[in-house]
Parts: C-alpha cells; sequence; structure tokens
C-alpha cells in the first residue's frame, strides 16, 4: 500500500492538495493524517512514500519550519501543486461583542490579520496546528470563542456568526510541494515549463559570498523566481540561502551555474518539478 503523509484532519487544505495528488498515482494511494507539518515531514520514508506540505503562503512568504527541515533531510521536492485559499469566521453566539477568544491556525493568523484585528482589541487569540482544529476547539468551548475556518468546510446556516472572504488578499493562494525519499525514482522531464529547487549550505561564510552566488546564475541569464535565507542556528549572521530557479537542474546553464556555486559553498538540490498551474 502506498501512502501519502499530510496535516489532517481531514478537510484541511493540505487534504485537498493530497487528494489531488492521489488521482496521479498508479494503482492508488491512502492519505494518512499528521497532527503537525513537522510529524509529516518526519514519517516521509518511514511509514509513508510521499508527504505533502505546504511552502508559501502568497502574502506570508515561506514556511520556516519546511525550510529548516529540509536542509538537514533526505527529501526531494518531485512536485508543486498551487491552491486558492479562502477563509470564513464563524461562532456559536448571536451577538459579536460576546466573542472573547479566536481560534485560528498559526499560518491562516497572518493571512487574516485584519479582521482578527477588527473583532476587538481585548480578543485572546490561540493558535492552533490546523485549520480543522481551529473549529474542533471553537465548538469544544463555544462559550464566547469563534473561529477561522476554510470557506470550503462551513456553511452559513450553520453558525449564527458567519463572515465569509475574510482573508486580507481576495487573490490568497498557497503554494504545496509533495516530496519523497531521494532514493525514490524522479518524475520524467514532461514538459519545458521546469522550476528548480537548491539550498546553498553556509559552512564557511565569507564577504561576498552571496554577491558570487547570484552572479553565477546571472551571468548565464538563469532566472531566480525567489530566494530567503534562514539562521543556520550555529551563530548570529550565518545563514542559509534557498534559492528558486525557473529551469531544470539538467539545463546546461544551471549545472554549469551549480558547478561553479560548488567551488565556494556547499550545494544541496532538492529536486526539479513542472512548473505548477493553479488547482
Amino acid at each position: 500500500m502506498t501512502y501519502i503523509a499530510t496535516l489532517g484532519p481531514p478537510g484541511t487544505f493540505s487534504d485537498i492538495v493530497a487528494r489531488n495528488f492521489l488521482e496521479t498515482i498508479s494503482g492508488g494511494a491512502t492519505v494518512r493524517y499528521y497532527s503537525s507539518i513537522k510529524n509529516v515531514l518526519k514519517s516521509i520514508s518511514l511509514e509513508c512514500e510521499y508527504g505533502v506540505v505546504p511552502i508559501e503562503n502568497l502574502s506570508e512568504g515561506f514556511i520556516p519550519i519546511v525550510l529548516d527541515f529540509l536542509v538537514t533531510s533526505e527529501l526531494q521536492i518531485i512536485k508543486e501543486i498551487i491552491i486558492p485559499i479562502n477563509f470564513s469566521f464563524v461562532a456559536k453566539l448571536n451577538d459579536s461583542a460576546e466573542i472573547s477568544k479566536i481560534f485560528v491556525q498559526f499560518a491562516a493568523k497572518g493571512q487574516c490579520s485584519e479582521f482578527i484585528e477588527s473583532v476587538g482589541e481585548d480578543i485572546e487569540i490561540i493558535t492552533t496546528e490546523s485549520n480543522i482544529e481551529s473549529i474542533e476547539r471553537m465548538l469544544q468551548n463555544q462559550e464566547n470563542s469563534g473561529a477561522v475556518v476554510p470557506g470550503h468546510f462551513v456553511r452559513y446556516k450553520d453558525y449564527p456568526i458567519f463572515v465569509q472572504n475574510i482573508n486580507d488578499f481576495p487573490n490568497n493562494q498557497t503554494r504545496f510541494f509533495v516530496v519523497a525519499p531521494k532514493d525514490r525514482i524522479s518524475p520524467e522531464r514532461i514538459s519545458s515549463e521546469y522550476k528548480t529547487s537548491v539550498i546553498i549550505i553556509n559552512d564557511n561564510d565569507r564577504p561576498g559570498l552571496l554577491e558570487n552566488i547570484l552572479s553565477s546564475f546571472s551571468q548565464r541569464k538563469v532566472n531566480l523566481f525567489a530566494i530567503t535565507s534562514r539562521p543556520t542556528k550555529e551563530a548570529f549572521g550565518k545563514y542559509h540561502f534557498f534559492i528558486g530557479l525557473s529551469g531544470h537542474q539538467n539545463d546546461a546553464s544551471i549545472k554549469d551555474s551549480l558547478a561553479e556555486i560548488k567551488k565556494i559553498a556547499r550545494v544541496k538540490v532538492l529536486g526539479s518539478y513542472e512548473k505548477a498551474r493553479i488547482v
């Protein structure tokens, strides 16, 4: 049996993406749910053949816990999937003035910050690991509480207080990665539109390192669609660089760029994957 790990319980945005990926697996697969993103990542190769995790939100940027895990893991990115993200606010109350606490998933909190602030200054914000946990905890603590939940998961007639489309940006989207152990067969190249993700691991920091890295790509006209840094957790001022490239790792321009960078830093290629279309 083939298993796909993702953030549960059923009904999360991660679950939607996992089931989308499931349809592409010949012979079928089963989705396994985990209570946190870290547990999803840890389960891959031990209990599951694949994992589906959010990597980047349109407004909030990258998910740090995923970036940090990829530095030391032996996982490869085999696919990216982008889906629209829409949130609603619900409460089992008749008067919004009675709300004293809001349950909200840690990533959704930033994506709906303007609405959350508008509810009131003295509201207690309780962060959760998943959007579905938010609504479950609200239902367990109905007195004076509300929840930020996925728009597809609730019906307006079930809640006296129901506010749709509370995300800060109407075109809100999240990008997900499908990851697998590196010993699994990589997907065949099936189109000309690919992306490649790499990590430049900072073992020996020196002046001009980032400039040299960027120059290696620019001289060969390799387009960088993303670059972000994460602290090495060894000392202040030391960072790993996560870079997204337009193209496949086997393209001559990218191969030559990475070969040059390897002379001055450690390079980890996370994978090449077909450019996603919004699901």
